[in-house]
């Protein structure tokens, strides 16, 4: 709201008491044309604030956990040399534009640190936000599209054994679908997974239905030297 349409609404104001003062002095009719004018103001104004809250919100999309599909994972344990050669052999059919997403969806990624890091998926188009899930303030771990860019995983995690301390859960997942050429209608939350026993270090595909993660249940304290990292791959629609 500018500047000026602030100043306008308080000459209105004012005008409205003075002539609710001056009708209390003089005893006559001007007090109801002043409480007029305050009542349609207020009025108007409550509307104006309305109009604005319903624009914040229909600009900014924020995904329900009852969207999602709860997910069990099954873990097997591999080898850091098999996790650091599936890193190594990752790579997506699509092309990735300067706005870190698919070239040509309309959508590019946006990130926000100020009190809290929090992650956004923007249409260029429209200006329309989607906001990414993560519980922490220090926000998403990875976000990372799958082999044929038809899925999306996103990961955040906590780093230490008192995450209870601040969170529920130490790490999570969430996986959408992704269909390109209809925006954010193409982002669709599909399922999630939430974990009490350890943090995650770092995550890729294996392939289109398998990913790869490099856990630790230490606690980090600023280097990795104390840590002890195992790993795992886990298929994403097993039942």
């Amino acid at each position: 709201m500018s500047k000026k349409i602030k100043n306008m609404k308080a000459s209105k104001l004012q005008i409205g008491l003075v002539f609710f003062i001056a009708g209390y002095l003089i005893n006559d009719s001007p007090k109801v044309i002043a409480a007029t004018v305050i009542y349609d103001t207020l009025k108007k104004n409550s509307r104006n604030d309305k109009i604005e809250r319903k624009v914040v919100n229909d600009t900014r999309i924020r995904s329900n956990d009852s969207l999602y599909n709860n997910l069990e994972l099954n873990f097997t344990e591999i080898s850091k040399n098999e996790f650091q050669s599936y890193i190594g052999k990752y790579k997506t059919s699509c092309v990735l534009d300067s706005g870190q997403f698919i070239s040509g969806s309309d959508l590019y990624v946006i990130h926000d640190c100020k009190e809290i890091c929090q992650t956004y998926l923007a249409e260029r188009s429209t200006n329309r936000k989607m906001l990414m899930p993560s519980t922490y303030d220090s926000g998403i771990l990875k976000m990372l599209l799958s082999p044929s860019c038809n899925q999306l995983v996103v990961c955040s995690s906590y780093d230490g054994p008192d995450y209870g301390n601040y969170y529920e859960h130490r790490a999570e997942i969430f996986l959408f679908h992704v269909s390109t050429g209809t925006g954010l209608k193409g982002i669709t939350p599909a399922l999630n997974y939430y974990t009490k026993d350890w943090s995650v270090n770092n995550l890729t595909w294996v392939d289109e239905n398998t990913i790869a993660l490099e856990l630790y249940n230490g606690t980090r304290t600023g280097t990795e030297e104390n840590l002890q990292f195992r790993y795992f791959k886990a298929n994403l629609n097993a039942k």
